[in-house]
């Protein structure tokens, strides 16, 4: 019995001088254990660079503990090299080592934050301790291990005894709440690289819950985040809470989904893939997007654009998902908003006329909003363009044009909208290319030295416009004024008689001869007395015995003496015309007008 003690005390004592022996521990650090079996991996948080890694043994009972059945942590290293830029390392374990389960240890070095973009240290994230692993390992068999955030939180849960079931069952416990399938085996990529052709979707899927995590980390707090060490222990914490099931807590879980969400949609991911439901089942997959109000809007009204996004399982992606939002025209409340029950919006409004779309994108998804109409309820819609004279005198006073404008509303224009005037054939002069509107109409003058041509005037307001032509001549001599009948005939009656008084201003130089009155129109052929002796009248009288229908009836030659310019409104019918049927009989719904007047 003493000779078997003696010689466990002897294998002990050379098992721990050969693991304290010389040799190189490969990699890019030297190592302390001898030539055997290589140990590699990646450390990652982005990639870990300049870090130094150590590997102890967990020690068993048998060993070195006196406690039966209970292992404990080594202290001395067995093996020591360095991170690469990309994370890797190497190192070869002293062939010694026996099967059990092993920690690697990563103390210092530094990494770019996959969120935003800093660069930030591990002590500074992680503290003394560093990032650690453990896992198991046989004996002179190659092994690889990531050493992540993860698998610090895994090596927390451990405790201070890990058995071998304890690391394999805390491995597979975060592995799984963070939907990961081998936080250990599995190489996680740098989520701000391209991934390389035919990288594994694990090895995605780790990428990305890698880049959640830092996502995550940022969103906390509104100053300077928890450190990645108080964040793994806070998530730890609830995975280990019995009412979460060995997860997270369901608000939680929401704000890492939509944490993952975002990095994936943002600038700093190179990787589409990212945003596809088999890495990522809480991507958006598609988004539906409607305007409060559909097809128009008036301008300054703001319109509600409403994004609804759900899952490639037809589910609302997680509350917080950032969706972005851009517009061709118009103003947005914000060019960013998150998800709600699966919805996020922002108001549209818009200053000036025309049609917006709005896009709308989250992820690899986008969308573009039902156009929407925005429309100037004061903008004009028609135009009516007048003159004040049928024809214009070259020597005489301007003709005046008028722009009667319209709105999209209905009725006249605020005053003071503008209209633009511009001759586009013959020869003339604008008094203004342009005039503002009062009561809904703006008026230039127009003047021409061409006599025997016209003048094309063209009005332009907004969307609307309008042109007339203008005839001008030299000095007039004739006003050629046709007067006519206008009401109503009862059935089968006939006017018999008319008496009306035509005026004329007196201060225009006009003239009238008996002579130059005569029947026309519907009045050819009949009896017309005419009384041209009292200045400013000409009395009509007019008589048939076989009836005349409603229209012209008279035509009464001025003439125009030099020097004078007499316009259409100086002529007229005075109140009291007169009309009888055939039977001398009263025609009350019937009296006589003006009908037109060329002055030539």
């Amino acid at each position: 019995m003493r000779t078997k003690i003696w010689t466990a005390m002897l294998m002990s004592l050379l098992l721990t001088a050969l693991a304290g022996c010389g040799g190189g521990g490969g990699g890019t650090g030297g190592g302390t254990g001898g030539s055997g079996t290589l140990l590699s991996g990646t450390a990652m948080k982005g990639p870990i660079s300049g870090g130094t890694v150590q590997v102890f043994e967990i020690l068993s009972s048998a060993t070195l503990n006196p406690r039966a059945g209970i292992p404990r942590y080594g202290t001395t290293a067995i093996a020591q090299t360095t991170t690469g830029s990309d994370g890797s390392y190497s190192v070869s374990l002293p062939a010694s080592i026996p099967s059990g389960s092993l920690l690697v240890q990563i103390t210092g070095g530094s990494y770019k934050d996959e969120a935003t973009g800093e660069n930030r240290t591990v002590a500074g994230q992680f503290g003394s301790n560093g990032l650690r692993a453990i896992f198991g390992y046989t004996q002179g068999a190659a092994v690889r291990a990531a050493v992540t955030p993860f698998t610090e939180m895994a090596v927390l849960d451990m405790g201070p005894s890990p058995t071998s079931a304890i690391v394999s069952a805390s491995n597979a416990k975060i592995a799984a709440a963070f939907g990961l399938s081998d936080i250990i085996n599995t190489q996680p990529l740098n989520p701000t690289a391209a991934f390389p052709a035919g990288s594994s979707l694990a090895a995605q899927q780790y990428a990305l819950a890698l880049a959640t995590i830092s996502q995550y980390q940022a969103s906390l707090g509104a100053g300077t985040p928890p450190t990645l060490a108080t964040v793994a222990g806070n998530l730890l914490g609830e995975i280990n809470t019995p009412a979460n099931s060995s997860g997270l807590a369901p608000a939680t879980q929401t704000q890492v989904d939509a944490a993952g969400n975002n990095f994936a949609g943002s600038g700093n991911n190179p990787n589409p893939v990212l945003n596809t439901p088999t890495v990522n089942p809480s991507a958006p997959a598609a988004i539906q997007t409607t305007p409060s109000l559909p097809g128009s809007a008036s301008i300054s009204t703001p319109v509600t654009i409403i994004a609804n996004l759900v899952t490639a399982g037809q589910t609302p992606v997680p509350d917080g998902t950032v969706v972005s939002f851009s517009t061709n025209l118009g103003t947005l409340s914000a060019t960013s908003a998150t998800t709600v029950n699966g919805q996020a919006s922002v108001t549209l409004t818009s200053s000036g006329a025309g049609i917006a779309s709005v896009t709308v994108k989250s992820g690899s998804i986008s969308g573009s909003v039902a156009t929407i109409t925005f429309v100037d309820p004061n903008a004009p819609v028609s135009l009516n363009l007048t003159k004040n004279v049928t024809t214009g005198v070259t020597t005489g006073p301007p003709v005046t044009l008028s722009a009667s404008v319209t709105r999209a509303a209905g009725g006249p224009v605020p005053n003071g909208t503008v209209v633009s005037f511009s001759i586009v054939s013959g020869n003339g002069t604008l008094s203004a290319a342009s005039a503002v509107t009062s009561g809904g109409t703006a008026s230039v003058t127009l003047t021409s030295t061409a006599a025997a041509a016209s003048v094309g005037v063209r009005a332009v307001a907004g969307a609307a416009s309008a042109e007339i032509s203008v005839p001008f001549i030299a000095q007039p001599t004739q006003a050629i004024v046709k007067v006519r009948s206008i009401g109503t005939l009862p059935a089968g009656v006939l006017i018999g008689g008319i008496n009306a008084t035509v005026t004329y201003a007196t201060n225009k130089g006009l003239s009238i001869a008996p002579s130059a009155v005569a029947a026309s129109g519907a009045g050819a052929g009949t009896l017309l007395e005419r009384n041209t002796n009292n200045a400013g009248q000409v009395v009509l009288g007019l008589i048939t015995t076989s009836g005349i229908g409603l229209g012209e009836f008279a035509t009464l030659t001025f003439s125009i003496a030099a020097g004078n310019f007499p316009t259409e409104a100086d002529f007229g019918v005075a109140n009291g015309s007169l009309a009888i049927d055939t039977a001398t009989a009263n025609l009350p719904g019937v009296s006589a007008q003006i009908l037109g007047v060329v002055i030539q």
